[in-house]
């Protein structure tokens, strides 16, 4: 599908798009499409040692509009990749707004999204066998 195609669909079957992007590892587009959604530019994304943050998995930077996330496996990790997107996405003002506990829930609500869509797609495929 086009970005546009995408950007067009309902927000459950936007979120679940979102989220097969990242798990077939087109961690990019994902975060482009996120970005162009809520109107914010798109983060630089990288991979390296999270600097002062030692145990964390991703962190965004509010200055420099990046991402950088500790290892590649979170790279394609859609809480991760969509946790820290919402620190992208408050933080437009130029500063950091948005509680972790905040983030954490649009990150679930998108693979919830895709996970319901999922499990329909299977069982509308079971029922097919029978």
């Amino acid at each position: 599908m086009e970005d546009e195609e995408l950007l067009s669909l309902d927000d459950p079957r936007f979120k679940a798009a979102v989220v097969q992007l990242i798990l077939s590892k087109d961690t990019e587009k994902a975060v482009e499409l996120v970005s162009k959604r809520f109107k914010v530019r798109p983060p630089r994304l990288g991979i390296g040692p999270t600097k002062g943050k030692k145990i964390a998995l991703a962190v965004y930077s509010v200055n420099a509009n990046s991402i950088l996330f500790s290892d590649q496996e979170y790279f394609f990790d859609p809480f991760v990749v969509l946790h820290e997107m919402y620190h992208c996405i408050r933080s437009k003002s130029g500063s950091h707004k948005g509680t972790e506990k905040n983030a954490d829930k649009f990150a679930l609500d998108y693979i919830d999204e895709y996970r319901r869509l999922f499990s329909r797609a299977f069982s509308f495929q079971m029922s097919k066998v029978d």
